[in-house]
């Protein structure tokens, strides 16, 4: 994992002339992330450190948090690969067909 100022540095070398042109809104985002990834490794380590020792209550409130933040992670990884997916089909030299459907009467 990478630091603000390591992913900087890596961009600023791939981009000489040191602009945020080529980055635009993926040097908020990228940065977002590790913050991201720093809490969500910061909350896992203090519910690896106290959930057996939680209420019935606490623990049932951990398991909810769990899958929420794992279902929003999700959201946002199906969000992106749908991106990704869509900017493949547009860089694609080989024109692609799609099978028409059939339409039922």
């Amino acid at each position: 994992i990478l630091t603000t100022d390591e992913l900087r540095e890596l961009f600023y070398s791939i981009d000489g002339r040191q602009t945020k042109y080529h980055l635009g809104e993926y040097l908020d985002v990228l940065s977002a992330l590790e913050k991201l990834n720093v809490a969500v490794l910061k909350a896992m380590d203090k519910t690896k450190e106290e959930y057996q020792g939680s209420s019935v209550l606490g623990q049932f409130v951990t398991r909810f948090m769990l899958r929420e933040t794992s279902s929003q992670l999700l959201s946002l990884q199906m969000s992106l690969q749908c991106a990704m997916e869509a900017v493949e089909v547009q860089s694609s030299t080989t024109p692609r067909f799609c099978e028409p459907k059939v339409l039922q009467e």
